[in-house]
């Protein structure tokens, strides 16, 4: 399995993010992330952004997983409750990613 993450937004507008790879984890480790990516509940593609808030951060996740790979942009506002978790652990291993210009 492999997960891409980026956070971005929020009132400073930081940008941070992390590419893990369960192939090159410690064997519990990848176990651990497996078990965290699957009781996110996202299973589906799709972007959800709330319509009434500002200043938010916005989390862009992709999970691959064999053939199959879905890739959601939620913000603070619509994240699901059960995708905290794996947000939580991404966050912990995300580093600060250079802002680009185009």
């Amino acid at each position: 399995m492999k997960i891409s993450f980026v956070q971005s937004g929020g009132f400073m507008g930081m940008l941070t993010g992390c590419e893990l790879d369960t192939e090159g984890l410690a064997p519990d480790t990848a176990q651990e992330l497996e078990q965290i990516a699957n009781a996110s509940g996202l299973v589906t593609s799709g972007t959800f952004f709330s319509e009434s808030s500002r200043d938010l951060y916005q989390y862009d996740i992709t999970i691959e997983d064999g053939d199959s790979a879905i890739s959601v942009i939620y913000d603070d506002a619509t994240l699901p409750a059960s995708a905290q978790s794996l947000v939580d652990y991404l966050q912990e291993h995300a580093v600060p990613k250079p802002l680009t210009n185009g």
